[in-house]
């Protein structure tokens, strides 16, 4: 069996003309050459690179490539089977496609927001020239101190020497009996104390919550009520909490009550000490 060579007799297309004196069309060039801005290539390679997205297909200029494609047609006419060069208008045909889908939207509901993205940018271009036209005519108006100019001041007349020396002095003897008038040593600055909780008074409270309630009550139970809206609130409250904490201490080791604390940082209770008496008084 004879071994086909890479290019047999049926791989060529001779023309039908003879004495033509041109030579036949391998069957390797199946796609005409292009050369456009951003490309160049055969055909087939084109239409597979933007089919995979390897080449941006919106700058290239689809009228240059079908002008050149038109032009390979022309002249392959006597060349290239008709089989191939329908081939070639397929593979074109598919760029155009390529090329149209990109131009036109894909659905209503697309083609609607591109309309009314359109809509705002020409309403966005017609704000553009107005703004433009306004500033154009505001540059246009006389301005003063550019093109007019405003009526020129009278010359002021220099004071006499004398006048400026008396004025002068004036200054300094206000200026220096403003300064005898001032106290000799300065105020120190002394803020108006607060009235905050103190142990005294969260003692007594203490002892009169106890004697009402045998059972124990919490500490935080004891605090005086400070309204919402008082000056330095937060203030009140922590020193509240601190004077009350010190009263309960202090009548721990009178051995008045007891305290208790179950965990590290929990609710300190407060319970009277059983065999000692607390006297009911009057809570502040």
């Amino acid at each position: 069996t004879m071994m086909r060579s890479p290019m047999a007799e049926e791989d060529l297309y001779w023309p039908e003309a003879a004495g033509q004196g041109r030579a036949p069309v391998p069957a390797g060039e199946a796609m005409p050459l292009l050369s456009v801005a951003g490309f160049a290539g055969p055909l087939d390679f084109l239409l597979e690179m933007v089919r995979r997205h390897r080449v941006d297909l919106g700058p290239l200029s689809i009228v240059a490539l079908t002008d050149q494609l038109v032009a390979t047609l022309e002249d392959s006419v006597h060349r290239v089977p008709l089989e191939r060069r329908s081939a070639w208008l397929v593979a074109a045909s598919d760029l155009v496609l390529l090329k149209a889908r990109l131009l036109c939207p894909e659905s209503p509901a697309v083609a609607a927001a591109a309309a009314a993205e359109a809509t705002r940018r020409l309403g966005q271009l017609t704000e553009l020239a107005r703004m433009r036209a306004a500033a154009e005519w505001l540059a246009a108006r006389p301005q003063l101190g550019l093109r007019v100019f405003a009526r020129g001041q009278l010359e002021r007349q220099a004071r006499p020497q004398a006048e400026l020396y008396v004025a002068f002095l004036e200054a300094t003897l206000t200026m220096l009996g403003d300064r005898a008038e001032q106290p000799t040593q300065a105020t120190a600055y002394q803020p108006a104390p607060l009235e905050l909780w103190r142990v005294p008074e969260a003692i007594a409270r203490v002892t009169a919550l106890l004697a009402q309630q045998r059972q124990g009550l919490p500490l935080v139970d004891c605090l005086p009520p400070i309204p919402v809206g008082t000056v330095q609130r937060q203030l009140r409250q922590r020193a509240a909490l601190a004077s009350t904490l010190v009263a309960s201490l202090e009548l721990a080791r009178d051995a008045t009550l007891e305290m208790d604390q179950e965990v590290a940082f929990g609710t300190i209770t407060l319970r009277p000490k059983p065999g000692q008496g607390i006297d009911q008084r009057t809570i502040a």
